[in-house]
């Protein structure tokens, strides 16, 4: 009976020590991370506005064509293209100028007129100075010449004089639209306000019209005529070089 008791007694405190004992503390489940906001998507800056524009400019020029002026205008904002306008002119003549021509004394007289009127397109590849040119011309260029005998001339026992004789007229003429390509240095549109410029090309004009007419004993030669034109139908291209100067008038 005792045993039974202090069983029941170990029992009991075994309960109120178990009932005493703490549980152990539990951990608080960590808080979900909160995820950053999205920063806002950054606008692309606005492009800036170029303030270039086309330029104009008018220019003088000496050239084998005479001398010339011209207008110049940018094509574009790019720099890269130039349309420029103009004309050059020289006339001369010459006056009772002697020659001697198979023995015979010739008195010359003349006219002759260069000059052409262009419309051009300048391409400046590497956006500096250089630049290739075509267009076209509407040629101005053409001479005429009268020969006439500054002595009689003898045949057997009779005198022939100059005027019997008779006159000698030629003439030569091109075009007249012909086109044109040329290389050179220098801005039809100044960058700044003055430029420079200088070019070499040459006018593809076939070949010249050759004229060619006599009078008096020597009417007989007037057909030679095609002889003179087949002599000139290889030169098909007339050189020009050009110099001058430009002035920028607008931006």
């Amino acid at each position: 009976m005792k045993k039974i008791i202090l069983l029941s007694y170990l029992f009991a405190c075994s309960l109120v020590t178990f009932a005493q004992t703490p549980a152990p503390a539990t951990k608080p489940a960590p808080a979900p991370a909160a995820k950053p906001a999205p920063a806002p998507a950054a606008k692309p800056a606005p492009a800036a506005k170029s303030d270039a524009k086309p330029g104009s400019a008018i220019g003088v020029n000496f050239s084998t064509n005479g001398i010339g002026l011209q207008f110049a205008r940018d094509i574009g904002t790019s720099k890269l293209l130039a349309f420029e306008i103009g004309a050059s002119y020289l006339p001369y003549s010459i006056s009772n100028m002697q020659l001697e021509l198979d023995g015979s004394k010739l008195n010359l007289n003349g006219d002759i007129k260069l000059g052409a009127i262009n419309a051009m397109i300048d391409f400046y590849p590497m956006k500096n100075a250089f630049k290739f040119t075509a267009g076209l011309s509407y040629m101005l260029t053409e001479a005429s010449f009268t020969a006439t005998p500054v002595d009689s001339a003898k045949q057997g026992d009779i005198m022939i004089s100059p005027e019997e004789q008779g006159i000698i007229s030629i003439g030569a003429t091109m075009g007249p639209i012909v086109p044109y390509v040329g290389i050179g240095f220098g801005r039809a549109v100044p960058k700044k306000r003055f430029s420079f410029n200088f070019e070499m090309g040459a006018y593809y004009i076939n070949q010249p019209n050759i004229s060619f007419k006599t009078t008096g004993m020597l009417e007989p030669t007037s057909s030679q005529q095609p002889v003179l034109q087949g002599n000139v139908a290889d030169y098909n291209w007339l050189p020009m070089m050009n110099m001058g100067f430009n002035f920028k008038i607008s931006k």
